[in-house]
């Protein structure tokens, strides 16, 4: 199989930075709709007014939601240092101005974070043993006190000079009678929750004066008409992919029926190029409202559509009713054009590359041509000599993982290749190939940051057969080595008792849910002393990121990439349950493997367990065993 990459368009570059600021968006969409419901209800116009309530509304839409995606976008590109440096800095920008700042967030958070990573790499192996905890400390503080004080003082020129413009340009179209040119401004200014500065403070005077002498005026509809708006959403929910497409019709709900716009815009956020759905919706809206003769006789607040029709003069019925379809419509059909042609800023799509005397475009169409699932195949030409297997945090399923690639490896005679876990957001840039999750692999990339590094996505870390993919990528990149492979003789692990032994291990458990498996896994460890109690918590956030479930009807809980600090010693709990627990979406447990490690050194053991238990004869007898002794007999095998 001859693969040849082409060089990288401007389709592939918009999709990748539709992928990084959906990365940043994304992850924090239900916040978004959860204050969306909250404001909607509890506001002064909304539909259960609460002024106690209501004190709920304004911070978390001014300071939670900034901070999230600053912390977000920083730990996709440097784990939890990358995101307290990314929250840490954002809050630079919050204070720094009297408007929403996500936009500003989206900016700082990910540059600080970039720094701080170069910096760790410029300096990683270059500190003395001991000190390693002070230089961290303080590299974090300086830079994220640097970066914070910058963007605290330049935010707010900034955003004087960015409503400068809006003002001009909106007071230019007024001027010029192109109304329709009005959503070029407003369209933007929405998704960097400049709405209400641009709406209150420059379209409201204007349309206060035109209806004191017209009756009505169409301004009031720039901001708050929702066809547009609502049509980017439904084609989202048509052809949006992951958390955007799921979430989009309550947004819809909220922002067409409750009238809080804002829950809109971090979809545009994590997908701009959907801005041009909303912007070609509402500049035909607008159109239709000359040519027709609508307008409203007041600012509709909150901008629902009920709202709207309450503010809706009898002589401008028919024309708000047409031109609000119209946009709605019109923007439905762009934003299923750009979807389809752009990709929805979720995907992990290929650049165009060949594959023999064919073209492929996408990770499907290599899949559906090679007749298997298939990688983000970046690295061409060169041999496979590292491999990295990444899992959430680098400490449970990406060991196992790495421990069953190796033996595949021997299995097929590919030796001399180095094979490491590690978590998706610490990948080694010198590796060739990386094996993780699919919902991992964007992450791996950033973290990676090496064009040249090949991505397989896999589905069970323990399952011999899902590393497939990986072995044929590895032959053929490896098949001009001549070199004879040796391997040495495999010896026996012992089991070291001290990370495990009888009293690690519990029998004929039963639990109503995943989460009580969890935290007996982890009291487990507790209750042993190889680890604090803050553990246990980390252990449920880990499942709640990414499900701890890693095939084979087996489960690996163990805590984040930065909850070593409540690790004491290495150690592992094992956990029998015969009747299983499912998962939601339908893996079933029998066995559930507490992971405590520090330092590596729980790795040989793990190693020891995945090799048992790669073959699910083996996982069978563990879930039927009758004592202890029989369950660690299977590991000793």
């Amino acid at each position: 199989m001859e693969i040849s990459q082409n060089k990288p368009g401007i389709l592939a570059k918009i999709r990748r930075f539709g992928g990084f600021m959906s990365g940043m968006v994304m992850p924090n969409l239900g916040a978004f709709v959860g204050w969306g419901l909250m404001a909607a209800l509890f506001i002064p116009n909304g539909w259960l007014p609460n002024a106690q309530l209501n004190e709920l509304v304004g911070p978390i839409l001014n300071y939670v939601f900034p901070l999230l995606i600053g912390y977000t976008a920083g730990y996709n590109i440097h784990g939890q240092r990358g995101g307290v440096i990314g929250l840490f800095t954002s809050m630079g920008v919050v204070v720094g101005s009297d408007i929403t700042m996500i936009s500003g967030a989206m900016i700082m958070g990910p540059l600080s974070a970039w720094v701080l990573k170069k910096f760790d790499q410029f300096i990683d192996g270059r500190i003395k043993p001991g000190f390693e905890m002070f230089v961290n400390n303080f590299s974090l503080g300086i830079i994220g006190a640097i970066f914070t004080i910058v963007a605290f003082l330049s935010v707010g020129p900034a955003i004087r000079g960015l409503v400068a413009i809006l003002t001009a340009g909106v007071q230019w179209a007024t001027d010029n009678r192109m109304i329709p040119v009005l959503s070029v401004f407003m369209a933007p200014a929405q998704v960097l929750f400049l709405n209400n500065v641009v709406n209150h403070g420059i379209l409201a005077p204007i349309g206060y004066a035109q209806a004191a002498e017209l009756g009505k005026s169409i301004m009031f509809l720039v901001d708050t008409n929702n066809g547009p708006l609502l049509g980017t959403l439904f084609s989202i929910a048509l052809f949006g992919r992951g958390k955007a497409k799921n979430t989009a019709p309550m947004a819809m709900f909220i922002a067409g029926i409750a009238g809080i716009g804002e829950v809109y815009f971090p979809f545009v956020l994590g997908n701009p190029i959907m801005v041009f759905a909303t912007m070609g919706g509402l500049a035909v809206s607008l159109y239709l409202q000359v040519l027709l003769g609508g307008g409203l006789i007041g600012v509709a607040s909150p901008g629902s559509l009920i709202n709207i029709a309450l503010m809706t003069p009898k002589d401008a019925i028919f024309a708000n009713f047409v031109s609000i379809l119209a946009g709605f419509i019109v923007s439905t059909l762009i934003g299923m054009f750009l979807l389809k042609t752009f990709g929805s800023g979720e995907e992990n799509e290929l650049e165009s590359f060949e594959v023999g005397d064919r073209k492929v475009r996408s990770v499907a169409d290599f899949a559906a041509s090679s007749g298997k699932q298939t990688a983000l195949l970046k690295k061409i030409n060169a041999a496979v000599a590292k491999i990295v297997v990444a899992c959430d945090s680098g400490m449970g399923s990406s060991a196992m993982g790495a421990s069953v690639l190796k033996k595949r490896l021997k299995s097929e005679g590919l030796g001399g290749i180095k094979v490491v876990n590690s978590s998706a957001n610490q990948i080694d840039s010198d590796a060739d190939l990386v094996i993780t999750l699919d919902s991992l692999i964007e992450r791996a990339e950033i973290s990676g940051n090496n064009p040249n590094i090949a991505y397989i996505p896999i589905n069970n870390f323990l399952k011999e057969s899902d590393y497939d993919e990986a072995i044929a990528f590895v032959k053929e990149r490896n098949s001009e080595s001549s070199e004879p492979e040796i391997f040495e003789t495999e010896e026996e692990i012992a089991i070291d008792s001290k990370i495990l032994n009888e009293d690690n291990i519990l029998l004929n458990q039963n639990f109503n849910n995943v989460e009580e498996a969890i935290i007996a896994s982890g009291n487990l460890l507790v209750k042993r002393g190889y680890v604090t109690g803050d553990y246990v918590d980390q252990m449920i956030e880990r499942n709640n990121r990414l499900p701890v479930y890693v095939g084979n009807h087996v489960a690996i809980p163990h805590g984040l990439e930065d909850a070593r600090g409540a690790i004491k010693h290495s150690g592992v709990s094992i956990i029998q349950v015969p009747e299983g627990v499912a998962f939601p979406d339908g893996d079933i447990a029998y066995i559930f493997i507490g992971i405590a490690g520090k330092d590596n050194e729980h790795l040989e053991i793990l190693s020891t367990i995945t090799n048992a238990l790669v073959d699910e004869a083996n996982v069978e007898r563990i879930r039927k065993a009758e004592t202890v002794k029989e369950i660690l007999t299977v590991f000793k095998k």
